[in-house]
């Protein structure tokens, strides 16, 4: 029996056993109401999800209405993959700035050493047609991302050195979509190699200093993380604090400064990075990690991503249209996206 095989059958043991040894408990949304109260009423008529503490808003160009359970626009929410779309608009900016192109190779930037990936373009890793699978899938990783789903933990504690390991051993498969972490991460930590920065820093300066999103940052320590989050079932869960995958999912942010990123782009900033390039899953578009889809109920297109850890659940949605949007934060591991999309198709 090989190394790694008996790695996966140990592992497939202890989720095994461990599924009988989690319980699970039910969890209900915090009676502390905050903000708009016909918001509150909407919350009470149609949302279905579990919920813990939740925050909900609906933007206009000119408008914010907030409505929270146990928490406010200022509460700290893990995005999850929302932070990609920071990472698309990093792209635009650094397009903007003419230190990238979309047709640059990435191994350009990042010492890929003449790897499969290297090639990849960074319109390839953008929109997720680099052949890169959705996380690494080196034994040893694949184990430790199992073995997180028994102890609540972080399943991406890597570096920036452990994530070019990671991409320079995964490839294959380029030219046809398929959702990437791995490929999401290399692109942010390129450009902020390009720009001679940390992400964290490269983040701070071109984006949240300038659309003054005071709440918003990428947490290195159990200090400065947001607080625990729950899985589905009612267990507690580390927080995900990430170094070399934060550009694909280790962002800390607020409904709040969510709303603030989402209003400037109503107004137009940054919307070359929401265009659709390609086609992707289901029928959906993809720009600079955003989607394009149909808005259900309606004739509209919705712009949008959405986001998980293992505590928390994030949905950012925007009618260019209507120049209306939605933000859905919430601290448990359950889908908000159905919730979220309703209240986006029915702002008129």
């Amino acid at each position: 029996m090989s190394i790694s095989a008996g790695i996966a059958i140990v592992v497939a043991l202890a989720v095994a056993v461990g599924g009988w040894l989690v319980r699970p408990r039910t969890i209900e949304l915090e009676s502390a109401r905050t903000g708009d109260n016909k918001l509150q009423t909407y919350i009470d008529q149609h949302y279905q999800g579990a919920g813990h503490r939740l925050e909900v808003v609906v933007i206009g160009d000119n408008s914010l209405t907030f409505a929270g359970r146990g928490a406010n626009e200022h509460s700290e929410f893990e995005i999850g993959s929302l932070s990609k779309c920071f990472t698309g608009l990093l792209l635009a900016n650094s397009i903007h700035h003419g230190e990238v192109k979309l047709d640059d190779q990435v191994g350009t930037f990042l010492p890929l050493n003449g790897a499969e990936v290297s090639t990849a373009t960074l319109e390839d890793l953008a929109t997720h047609y680099s052949g890169l699978p959705r996380t690494s899938t080196k034994p040893l990783d694949v184990a430790r991302g199992l073995l997180t789903t028994l102890d609540a933990g972080n399943p991406y504690p890597y570096t920036v050195d452990d994530l070019i390991s990671q991409a320079k051993a995964d490839a294959g498969g380029r030219g046809q979509p398929a959702y990437s972490n791995v490929g999401a991460a290399l692109l942010g930590q390129a450009l902020a190699r390009k720009a001679g920065m940390s992400y964290p820093d490269f983040l701070r300066e071109r984006l949240l200093k300038p659309l003054d999103l005071d709440e918003t940052h990428v947490p290195t320590t159990v200090d400065d993380a947001a607080p625990p989050g729950y899985s589905s079932g009612g267990r507690k869960e580390d927080p995900w604090i990430q170094d070399g995958y934060a550009p694909a999912g280790g962002i800390v942010s607020s409904a709040g400064d969510l709303s603030l990123l989402a209003q400037s782009l109503l107004r137009g900033n940054g919307v070359e990075a929401l265009a659709p390039l390609r086609d992707f899953e289901e029928g959906d578009r993809i720009g600079y990690f955003w989607l394009t889809s149909p808005l259900a109920g309606t004739d509209r297109k919705m712009v949008w991503h959405n986001g998980g850890t293992g505590g928390y659940r994030s949905f950012v949605g925007l009618d260019l249209e209507k120049k209306r949007a939605v933000v859905v934060l919430s601290d448990v591991a359950a889908d908000v996206d159905e919730f979220a999309t309703k209240l986006l198709a029915d702002q008129s």
